[in-house]
Parts: structure tokens; sequence; C-alpha cells
């Protein structure tokens, strides 16, 4: 039975279950998307694969993750929380010690699977569950947890080079994201237990908005989406493929996991600034530069490999990145409350399944054609369709009855 007058939470209190949450999101992307891409080559000549073999792994990460979006929502409506929580930190040892242990295309490809599912469960959809109902100004506690958070993607290559340099294999750096990435899952989940999420702030902020049905039925709705599972296709397919690119053109394979966590260090600088600019700007500014740069960055990758290519291809899509995650998270709040926020970003997640395709395609058009451009050609397109599309998005209005 809900409380008469529930215990508002003090703002230490948030201030803990932020950076909670933070830090489990910053170990799932350590892990994960960026950290894979560059293990994959090691991997791939281990284990006997093709690059089809290694793009479907990555497909199937990207597939879990959609796929599994309306769990999170709910488990934390029927569960709570917490148990969502240990869910994730449970699903993510599992799955990278498949990685450590793999010695087959099928554990690989199941590893890859449960990381993907502990991804959902764990990582945006409870985390923006818990900005939106712990603050009442979102976008600056929106864009530290992606910010801080995405620094887990620069800190995973880099942990790796030094795990490999050390122990000269790519086994024992899944180990040790099994053991963090669990261990950091549990202690979140305390850290949250007993916070009344439901009452965390004036319930007129809480229940403001759209209901799901009408948002739905709204055509903004799908262009957001769309640009969201525009610029993470872009985004998983150039994680897993951009290291391969660059050594196929002439760029060591340490140069390019140099680069790939540069692109990691400007989307958590993107992040931040997001939250900030973001106030100022409005949301659909940031969602027009998400979507122009990830665009840029598919482009960036036809033309001929030099210095100053390649550093365009690290802003581009470095900010890119930083800057799609919490774009698209403010824009939904911005159009259409927090009322179902939570089934709203969840079905969002849930609709760009779609960008896990991405890999696989780039993957099979490398094996028929001997190189990635054409995969960047169709990602160039789609980007610029996208970048049209939310530029002239308007805001939908809200009927008294929504």
């Amino acid at each position: 039975m809900t409380p008469a007058n529930p215990v508002v939470p003090s703002a230490a209190r948030r201030f803990f279950a932020l950076a909670a949450v933070t830090a489990l999101y910053f170990f799932l992307m350590a892990g994960s998307f960026n950290a894979l891409g560059v293990v994959l080559p090691s991997m791939v000549s281990d284990l006997g694969l093709n690059w089809s073999d290694a793009g479907f792994g990555f497909t199937l990460l990207g597939l879990a993750c959609g796929l599994t979006s309306p769990l999170p929502a709910m488990a934390i409506r029927r569960f709570g929380i917490v148990a969502t929580l240990v869910g994730a930190g449970v699903l993510l040892a599992l799955g990278f010690a498949l990685l450590a242990m793999a010695s087959s295309k099928l554990a690989y490809d199941l590893g890859t699977m449960l990381i993907g599912c502990a991804f959902t469960i764990g990582g945006t959809v409870p985390g923006n569950y818990v900005v939106a109902n712990l603050f009442e100004r979102s976008s600056r506690p929106m864009g530290f947890y992606f910010g801080v958070g995405g620094l887990g993607s620069i800190a995973g290559p880099l942990f790796y080079l030094g795990v490999d340099s050390t122990f000269h294999g790519w086994r024992p750096f899944w180990w040790l994201c099994a053991g963090a990435t669990g261990l950091c899952g549990i202690v979140a989940a305390l850290v949250v237990r007993g916070i009344p999420f439901d009452h965390a702030h004036d319930d007129r902020i809480r229940t403001a908005g759209w209901p799901a049905k009408a948002a739905l039925r709204s055509p903004a709705f799908w262009v957001i989406v769309a640009s969201y599972t525009g610029c993470l296709a872009i985004s998983t397919t150039l994680h897993g493929f951009s290291v391969q690119h660059f050594t196929e053109h002439g760029l060591s394979s340490a140069h390019a996991a140099e680069m790939m966590s540069m692109v990691a260090l400007l989307a958590a600088t993107g992040s931040f600034l997001a939250g900030e600019v973001g106030r100022v700007m409005g949301a659909r500014v940031l969602t027009v530069a998400a979507t122009g740069a990830m665009t840029l960055a598919a482009v960036d990758l036809l033309l001929p490999q030099s210095a100053f290519t390649l550093g365009v291809f690290v802003v581009t899509m470095g900010f890119g990145v930083g800057l799609s995650y919490v774009a698209s998270a403010m824009l939904l709040l911005e159009y259409f409350g927090t009322r179902q926020n939570l089934e709203l970003y969840a079905t969002m997640c849930l609709i760009s399944t779609a960008a896990a395709l991405g890999p696989w395609l780039g993957g099979a058009l490398h094996d028929s054609t001997g190189s990635f451009r054409a995969i960047f050609m169709v990602f160039g397109a789609m980007g610029l369709l996208l970048t049209v599309a939310v530029t002239f998005l308007r805001r939908p209005n809200l009927r008294d009855d929504a």
C-alpha cells in the first residue's frame, strides 16, 4: 500500500544511487562493444573463425540488447530495481566467463548473447529509470550517467592492451571483466535498496506527460526511434570493424586500438556536454548533431586513409556516439514527459534491435568483397536521410487528456 507521506531521499542519497548505477554502466561499457572490437582479431585467429562468424557474434550482442529491452521495464515494475540489478550482475559474470572459456563459435555466440541480455537489464533502461525518477531536472544527471559510464569504453581497450602484454592472451581479460561486472551489479543493487523511487519527488513531476499508447501514435516518437536506431547501427558496426579496417589500410593494431580509445574519450566528453548544452539548446538540436556526426564518421571511412581523415573519424565518431545516447533519452522526456518514460524508453530500445543487422551485414559484405566500404556507403546514405528527418521534426501537441 502506498504510504501517505513517503520519505523523500536526501540529495546525498540520490547522488550515491546515481553513482552506483553509473559505475555498473561503466563496467558494462568497459567489457562490451568497444573492447570486443579490439579483442576480436585475436579471438578470430585463435578460435579459427571467419569475419562472418565474428560479425554474427556482434549481431547476437546487439540482438540480445534489443530483444530483451522490455524485460527491465517489466522486471522493475514487478520485482523492483534491486532484483533487476542483481540479475544483471549474475548474467554479466556468466557471459564474460563464457568468453573467457570459449573454444568454439558456439561458446563465443552464447557469451555475447548473455552479455547483450545483461547490458539491457543492468544498463541504460534501469539507469534512465533511476535518473528520471530521482531528479526533477534530469538533463545534468543524465549527462553524468552517460558521460562517466562512457569512460568505460576508454578503459576497456586500454585495459585489454595492458592485460594482453602481461599475460600474453585475451582470456584473462574476460575473466577480469566477469569478476568486476558481477561484483558491481551486486553493489549497485545494495546501494539503491530502500529508495522509494515511485515517490522520489513531486508526483506532479512523475506523472506529467503522455500515456504510452498516445505516444506510440505520434509520428514524432517514430522519428526519434529511427534516429536512435540509425545511430546505434552505425556505432555498433563501426566499433566492431574499424580496427580491422584501419589495419587493412596500413595502420598498426596498437594504433587502431588507441584511436578507438580516443573515440571513447570524446564520446564520454560528448555525453557530459550534452547534459549541459541540452538545457540551453534543447534535445532536438542535440539529436540532429548526433545523427549528422555519425553520418560523417561512416562517410569518412570511404576516403583515403590519412592523418586528417583519421582525425575526422575520431572526432565525429566520438561526439556522435556520446551525443546520441543522451540526446535520444532527453528528447523522449522533452516531448512525452516522465509519465511512462520507462515503457517508452524500453520500446525504443526494443525497436532498435534492427541495428544489430549492421555487423552481420558488414561482415558478410567483407567476406564477399574483401572490404567494408559497401556497408559504410549504406550507413552514409541512411544517416543523411535521418539527419534531414530530425532537422524538420517538431514537438507534438500534448492534449489535456494525455
